[in-house]
């Protein structure tokens, strides 16, 4: 008798513990996937605006530009040297008899 009292009593408050979670999950103040979603891209674009307008400043203009003058100045050297390399290259490779006296020596 006592048994079955107690699955009785464990079967109701199963049973309410599920209507509760239930009537939790169906609450209106929770959002909807489609409005997390665009929560979401609404925080972006908002971001996106934010970080434009902070490019806009003059600083960061400058700082680019100087970057990108360091790297010319720097990487010129380095593509011209490799162009001259590949040149090089090209004409051993469509010329291999004028090349292979020089391997000679």
């Amino acid at each position: 008798m006592k048994l079955l009292a107690m699955v009785a009593l464990l079967v109701t408050i199963c049973s309410l513990e599920g209507a509760l979670v239930r009537r939790q999950a169906e609450e209106p103040g929770q959002p909807d996937m489609a409005t997390m979603v665009s929560q979401y891209f609404q925080a972006m674009a908002d971001y996106g605006k934010d970080l434009m307008e902070k490019a806009k400043a003059s600083e960061i203009q400058t700082q680019a530009r100087t970057y990108f003058e360091n790297t010319h100045k720097h990487l010129t050297p380095l593509v011209k040297n490799a162009g001259a390399e590949l040149m090089s290259l090209f004409s051993k490779w469509m010329n291999p008899e004028k090349a292979a006296p020089d391997a000679a020596k």
